[in-house]
């Protein structure tokens, strides 16, 4: 009997990675090319950004393309603020959902279906939240608005155990990040600069670029 390959646990490739890219999924040309380089160089993860008229429709129809074309991919949504919508996603297939905000019952909701979830935070008492409602790892978000590096050091002075993901970043500052402590990252348009987000080969480089100055390797 033949036993398909399994799907490693989003978090855990993350974990070795340190990449999570996000893009829209509104384009199946930039999801493909996404998929492809993610394949490539062994970043096992994607989330699709449910942001934008027909954004949920083509992040679902994607996931179920994807598990067929791509079976090695762990595919999620982002831009997710409430259990109808993570309940949705996990019957859709989704394998991680990510949110800008901690909200406690969208974390039960991906508990129940066995799907991982990267909840958002800004401050120390929403990352405690977060820990407290079951997240392994807390998106730091919106960390642009804020010194990223400087909240890092601070945060993990009085509770180094925590795993935060600072999100939206670009290559070049990705070396303070690491240097701070941050478990990962999230990656999208920033990261490309300019970049054509229909080649693989492109996101490819730009990937490898990442991998390069986070820290990460294949799975």
């Amino acid at each position: 009997m033949t036993t398909a390959p399994r799907t490693p646990n989003p978090l855990a490739v993350l974990a070795q990675t340190r990449l999570l890219p996000a893009i829209s999924p509104l384009e199946s040309a930039v999801v493909n090319a996404w998929a492809d380089a993610c394949i490539e160089h062994g970043v096992l993860a994607l989330e699709l950004l449910l942001r934008g008229d027909g954004s949920e429709r083509a992040a679902f129809d994607a996931i179920a393309r994807l598990a067929s074309s791509h079976p090695q991919l762990a595919v999620g949504v982002g831009t997710v603020f409430d259990a109808r919508t993570a309940q949705r996603a996990c019957d859709a297939g989704a394998r991680i959902v990510v949110s800008p905000i901690t909200d406690p019952a969208t974390g039960s909701t991906c508990a129940a279906a066995g799907v991982d979830w990267l909840p958002g935070a800004f401050t120390p008492t929403e990352i405690a939240l977060a820990e407290r409602s079951g997240a392994t790892q807390v998106k730091l978000f919106p960390a642009l608005a804020i010194n990223a590096p400087a909240f890092l050091r601070s945060h993990l002075a009085t509770k180094p155990s925590s795993r935060i993901i600072p999100t939206n970043v670009s290559l070049d500052e990705i070396p303070a990040l690491v240097a701070a402590g941050a478990a990962g990252f999230g990656v999208g348009e920033r990261l490309l600069a300019g970049a054509d987000p229909r080649s693989a080969s492109a996101i490819g480089e730009r990937l490898h670029a990442a991998l390069s100055v986070a820290g990460g390797g294949a799975y």
